[in-house]
C-alpha cells in the first residue's frame, strides 16, 4: 500500500507537491555588477545624504509637560509597588 506525505501547506492549500524540483541555475551574477560610484555619489549629493545632520538641542518643557511627566513617574512608581505587593502576596499563598 502507497503511503503519501502530505505535509502542512498541501492539506491547507490543496497543492500538490512538486515530485522533483527544478534545476538550479547557475547564473554569472557578475555581469550585473557595474562599477557606478559616480552615479551612486551624484545620487547621494541629489539627495542630500552627504550633508551632516542638524544639531540636536535640548527642547525647555513647559510647567504643565513637566506636571505631566512627573505624573507619569509617579503612576510607574505606584503601579510597581501593587505589582510587588500582589506578586509576594501570591507567593506566599
Amino acid at each position: 500500500m502507497k503511503r503519501k506525505n502530505h505535509f502542512f501547506y498541501e492539506s491547507r492549500s490543496g497543492q500538490r507537491r512538486p515530485d522533483r524540483l527544478p534545476p538550479i541555475l547557475h547564473l554569472n551574477r557578475d555581469k550585473y555588477v557595474q562599477d557606478d560610484t559616480a552615479g551612486l555619489n551624484a545620487i547621494a549629493h541629489s539627495e542630500g545624504w552627504l550633508t551632516p545632520p542638524p544639531g540636536v538641542a535640548r527642547v525647555t518643557l513647559k510647567p504643565w509637560q513637566q506636571a505631566v511627566f512627573w505624573g507619569l513617574r509617579v503612576y510607574i512608581v505606584v503601579m510597581l509597588v501593587v505589582m510587588g505587593i500582589g506578586f509576594f502576596h501570591g507567593a506566599g499563598g
